[in-house]
């Protein structure tokens, strides 16, 4: 009688238990799931974070890069103008500005500012660059050099990571790397 009894118990706390894991392991999915859809939200794009930053100074885009720290997305606009230099740090999801820093502009070279009449835009570069490597901007500066601006824009592809620097006035592609996933 007791061997039944003893029979019985362990049976049942089996049955409990297995009952108890499957139940654990269908929250697991039902999470990852969720994560999963969380993760599918639509980024703001390298436009639109222009567009934001624009509205907080004025000024001349000279960078912008989207970044992660901690999980969270980010675009990090670099704006300058005659006076100062700006920092805005926007939600690459949300399009909320985080932050904005601003510095002097205290450069002894002091340039003239880019006359935006005769740049092509931030959008024209990006199209360019995009349809070049077949791939997604993540990052995308103008600079100078000798008085010739260029803009250089970093993309994802699914060939891996890879770099174009177009010529500022013409969108010339200048200069194209990729770097295989592979190596």
């Amino acid at each position: 009688m007791k061997k039944k009894l003893m029979i019985g118990v362990l049976s049942a706390g089996l049955i409990l238990g297995g009952a108890l894991a499957v139940g654990a392991t269908n929250k697991d999915k039902q999470d990852s799931t969720a994560q999963k859809v969380s993760d599918i939200k639509e980024m703001i794009t390298v436009e639109e974070a222009k567009q934001i930053a624009l509205g907080k100074a004025d000024g001349v885009v000279e960078g912008i890069e989207l970044d992660q720290h901690k999980g969270n997305h980010y675009y990090e606009v670099e704006i300058e103008n005659e006076r100062k230099d700006f920092d805005i740090y926007i939600d690459a999801y949300t399009g909320e500005v985080l932050s904005v820093e601003e510095d002097d502009d205290n450069d002894d070279d002091r340039d003239q500012v880019v006359s935006a009449q005769n740049l092509i835009t931030h959008q024209k570069a990006i199209e360019i660059a995009e349809k070049a490597v077949n791939g997604k901007v993540t990052e995308i500066k103008l600079d100078e050099d000798d008085n010739q601006y260029h803009y250089e824009l970093e993309l994802k592809t699914n060939k891996g990571e890879a770099e174009v620097e177009l010529d500022a006035v013409t969108g010339k592609v200048l200069e194209l790397e990729i770097d295989d996933l592979e190596d």
